[in-house]
């Protein structure tokens, strides 16, 4: 398996900062969360040590990649990145000139785009997302032989959090009705519910009413099928900010958009960051809005 995961990454100090990506408090932080992130990868699906005791050695045991490339797109010089970072952690940089640098997302699938042909899969992440599971491609592979390339199947955010209301704290939940609706509508879909078994028992998976996850995972075939149509790199900003439609909106007028609903943790990754988790909100049971 080829896999071509691109990060879009991001860091310009601002006098009022609105974002992480732009304050310079949080400037190590933001470092060390890219490190992260690429070591993960590398980590999870790449080569791995094993300490053999009795001999004392280490052995090398086979990847779950046989080919990881990660590419990091920036816009100029605003990043954290450098040199001796990125030949520890495997990876490559590729700069644009954008005035809008939440357009990034856009320019990972044009990368992509331009590499297509060397790949099984090809993945965009935000810069912060890390994944734990080396079953994401299988799990992803699963799920596309069970219910076909016209459906795509994104992971649940999550952060975690001592101060919140429960260390581990879901952070993606439904958007508005209406909004979801009109997405709804970009492409046909049958079904908003779909279950399997497997060996571990019945998964279910539901049409995503928040279908960003700042994340998705595509075989080289669903990629070139949404290369090939007009609205492909359409800069499309219309579904809540340019970040959120540079790197969503594109799949959501190219395929159904599912997310595991039973387990929640069949698919999910983390965010590094608290800042969703920490909100000051009220407290409901589950299902309790809009009950009489």
């Amino acid at each position: 398996m080829r896999a071509l995961a691109v990060f879009a990454h991001y860091f310009k100090p601002e006098a009022k900062a609105d974002y992480s990506s732009t304050n310079n408090d949080r400037r190590e932080v933001r470092r060390a969360s890219i490190e992260r992130v690429l070591l993960g990868w590398r980590a999870h699906f790449g080569e791995s040590a094993i300490l053999n005791v009795e001999n004392r050695s280490f052995e090398l045991a086979p990847p779950c990649a046989d080919t990881l490339d990660l590419v990091v797109v920036v816009n100029r010089e605003d990043h954290l990145l450098d040199d001796a970072l990125l030949q520890r952690c495997g990876a490559s940089k590729v700069a644009f000139d954008l005035e809008q640098p939440r357009h990034l997302p856009f320019m990972a699938q044009r990368v992509m785009a331009d590499r297509k042909a060397h790949y099984d899969w090809l993945v965009y992440s935000e810069e912060d997302l890390l994944p734990h599971d080396p079953s994401l491609f299988a799990k992803l592979a699963a799920f596309q032989s069970q219910f076909g390339p016209r459906r795509v199947l994104l992971p649940h955010r999550y952060e975690i959090n001592g101060a919140a209301l429960r260390p581990k704290t879901y952070i993606d939940g439904d958007l508005r009705f209406g909004l979801m609706t009109r997405l709804f509508g970009l492409v046909e879909e049958s079904q908003t519910i779909l279950t399997h078994r497997d060996s571990g028992g019945v998964l279910k998976f539901v049409r995503a009413q928040n279908p960003h996850s700042g994340f998705f995972a595509l075989t080289a075939g669903q990629f070139e099928a949404w290369s090939r149509l007009p609205h492909f790199l359409d800069m499309d900003c219309s579904f809540i900010s340019p970040l959120e439609s540079a790197a969503t909106l594109g799949l959501l007028k190219t395929f159904s958009v599912f997310k595991p609903a039973l387990p929640l943790h069949h698919l999910e990754i983390e965010h590094l960051d608290v800042k969703f988790s920490g909100m000051q909100l009220p407290v409901l049971l589950r299902g309790e809005i809009g009950a009489d």
